[in-house]
């Protein structure tokens, strides 16, 4: 009997698991804070929030809205995946939606930081500045790491619209 070898069949998956495992030591658990993140992460729903985030850093916004949605699918508590979610179809237009979810978002877990910066960034793409800047003071309360463009592109990992629009709030803020 002939036998295929094990990495010859294997190769794509081992590489698209070693870029999970890679992706990985910045869990969506984490990222939440201790007030957030009581209920440990699935093993499946980490792997496809972490699959999201690989495919938005390479620009796959469609790709990553789905392994969000999939992830919060499996573990409808886990946040930071629905708010990536509604970040990604925010930077592909679908604004109504992503709206929805933060709204969402805020209203269940009111100290949720992420959401409120996001919305914050929505609402002011929609000209909306009054409730963009009450948003703001909650979140900037909450997590005042949302203000720096770098940590929401590299380590927080938010679309590069939702950060564009975020700072020309900011910039408005201050002039």
């Amino acid at each position: 009997m002939h036998t295929t070898p094990l990495t010859g069949r294997l190769a794509p998956w081992l590489s698209v698991m070693a870029l999970i495992l890679f992706f990985s030591c910045w869990s969506p658990s984490l990222a939440m804070g201790d007030a957030l993140a009581a209920t440990p992460v699935k093993a499946e729903a980490d792997a496809l929030y972490n699959l999201g985030v690989m495919q938005g850093a390479r620009g796959n916004w469609q790709g990553a809205r789905c392994s969000y949605g999939a992830a919060a699918r499996i573990q409808p508590d886990l946040i930071l995946a629905r708010s990536s979610q509604a970040l990604a179809a925010m930077e592909l237009g679908d604004l109504p939606i992503a709206e929805e979810t933060f709204r969402q978002l805020i209203r269940r877990y009111p100290l949720f930081a992420d959401a409120r910066a996001a919305l914050t960034a929505l609402l002011w793409r929609r000209g909306l500045r009054g409730e963009a800047e009450s948003h703001w003071a909650a979140s900037v309360g909450l997590d005042d790491r949302y203000a720096d463009a770098q940590w929401l592109l590299a380590t927080r990992q938010w679309p590069p619209g939702p950060v564009r629009d975020l700072q020309q709030f900011l910039s408005s803020e201050q002039s």
